[in-house]
């Protein structure tokens, strides 16, 4: 989990009118400095965002089925965008509407008909408040000197992975990843080379971690925790004492790491995983290190 702040990627904006003369004129007037997604109902607008979720949402009051106030409540039950801004467009001009509108919810308002100017300028403010806020939830989740996901994140993508599983009766796996024998190398060479080198196998470790359902995380210390939602035992297990051989080829160190796979239920629990997991890594650690041990226990 990275952060490039040396190019900032397109913004995508959704707008949402049954009038295709106000998704063209809206289109036109932003379609050169964004990503513009179109969409003529609040129905269709649902699943664009389950698509792919945008920075910015531009929804019409006045709509035939879902109208405007419909689609935006509907809308902040789906996870991905509860944060999204939404600017409501309408030609209504009565105090009432933009009341609840904001109320609801809604960041801001645009009236027909469209001003140019005016729907540059708001647009802009609110796709840079989204920038910002992006900004600030990355670095909220990420480790300050790996740059890996930290272990506020880790919970966060842990009890959505959990409950998907569960409602998919798939099986989740988790490993915890340990660098051996790491207190006599910060003894040794010093805590500068110790951060050095706990950069260098987070880096290795990401690098193996690429697909979007997995993560690596840092737990703490020299410790990680690697989350492989979908993978069963046997190819968790597999995954995992691929990325310890990468490390113990690709650095000056070695790690063990304990793995436990199940699928949810109600009578055991992502803490009990995790405790099967360290379970795993006790025994690794005793069994001479450098090595991968995965509990026999498989819960579903």
């Amino acid at each position: 989990m990275q952060i490039d702040t040396r190019v900032e990627p397109v913004q995508r904006v959704l707008i949402v009118d049954d009038e295709v003369i106000n998704l063209k004129v809206l289109s036109n007037l932003l379609r050169d400095e964004v990503k513009v997604v179109l969409a003529k109902s609040g129905e269709q607008a649902i699943h664009r965002v389950k698509e792919c979720p945008p920075d910015l949402i531009i929804l019409d009051v006045k709509m035939p089925g879902m109208d405007g106030f419909e689609t935006l409540l509907a809308l902040r039950q789906i996870a991905a965008v509860a944060q999204v801004p939404i600017i409501f467009i309408t030609g209504m001009s009565d105090d009432h509407y933009e009341e609840k509108g904001l109320l609801l919810g809604a960041a801001d308002y645009i009236f027909k008909p469209f001003h140019p100017g005016i729907v540059k300028a708001r647009v802009h403010t609110h796709l840079q408040l989204a920038r910002q806020r992006n900004l600030l939830e990355q670095l909220a989740n990420r480790d300050s000197l790996t740059s890996l996901a930290n272990r506020r994140y880790y919970k966060k993508f842990l009890q959505q992975a959990w409950l998907n599983a569960s409602q998919a009766q798939e099986p989740i796996s988790l490993a915890i990843l340990d660098i051996d024998n790491f207190k006599q190398y910060n003894d040794h060479h010093g805590h500068d080379e110790g951060d050095k080198l706990l950069q260098n196998v987070s880096a290795l470790l990401e690098s193996h971690f690429c697909q979007s359902r997995q993560l690596i995380s840092r737990f703490g210390g020299e410790e990680f925790v690697a989350l492989m939602p979908g993978l069963s035992q046997l190819q968790a297990r597999d995954f995992i004492g691929e990325a310890v051989a990468i490390v113990a080829s690709d650095s000056d160190v070695t790690i063990s790491a304990g793995g436990a796979s199940c699928v949810p239920s109600d009578t055991y629990t992502s803490s009990d995983l995790f405790s099967q997991a360290d379970k795993a890594l006790y025994l690794a650690k005793d069994n001479g290190k450098n090595c991968v041990v995965w509990s026999s226990e498989y819960f579903a």
